[in-house]
């Protein structure tokens, strides 16, 4: 059973009656869709007040577009920088004074938030190449999706300890409660997107699985 409580571009909340072994399943198996982030970045110039290190932190946490490019261990071009099919090239070159944005990286069509990245003032100068790959949250949180959380539908009773001493009484004698199930995007992927491609990955690792011990 599944009732949507609420549900936008952005966020989906449903009510389910999932065990919470399953729901736990599914939130991991998020982090094993393929989603785009910049992978490796070259500065030529940075004149801000921010480290090289922390620049290419930011930049890599800008989410893009989930273009259709093959995985690195699936392409097998062999090139450390990648090519055409599993890897892109975005570059910024800005003068200051002003706010640095990230969608003023090129190609834009692959931005989807506008984004601060630092500020430079009168004369200097912000450079650089980025190369974009795909890649699973299991490796690093700038290849997430989103987030996917849940809690107790009768948990949240703000001052009662006596009914989230209740709550916790009931779990321990495994009463089934519903959960609330929330998803949250990063927009490269929609919230529906999200849930539906993790259950997915997580069937695929179950059959993975299978093979192994049979």
């Amino acid at each position: 059973m599944i009732t949507i409580i609420n549900k936008n571009n952005e966020q989906i909340s449903f009510k389910t009656d999932l065990p919470l072994s399953l729901a736990n399943a599914i939130r991991r198996s998020a982090n094993y869709i393929p989603i785009l982030a910049v992978d490796s970045l070259e500065i030529s110039k940075n004149d801000s007040a921010l480290y090289d290190e922390i620049i290419a932190h930011r930049v890599g946490l800008v989410p893009l577009k989930n273009e259709n490019l093959k995985l690195p261990a699936e392409c097998g071009c062999g090139k450390e920088e990648g090519c055409s099919k599993c890897s892109m090239k975005l570059k910024l070159s800005e003068k200051g004074p002003g706010i640095i944005y990230s969608d003023q990286m090129s190609p834009g069509e692959n931005i989807i938030h506008k984004i601060p990245i630092t500020i430079l003032d009168k004369d200097q100068e912000l450079e650089f190449v980025a190369i974009a790959k795909r890649g699973k949250g299991i490796e690093h949180a700038k290849f997430s999706p989103g987030l996917i959380y849940y809690k107790y539908e009768n948990d949240g009773v703000e001052g009662n300890d006596e009914e989230f001493k209740k709550l916790l009484e009931d779990v321990k004698k495994e009463k089934e409660e519903n959960l609330i199930m929330t998803i949250e995007s990063w927009g490269q992927i929609s919230p529906k997107e999200i849930f539906i491609s993790s259950t997915e990955m997580l069937n695929e690792e179950i059959k993975n699985l299978l093979k192994k011990i049979k």
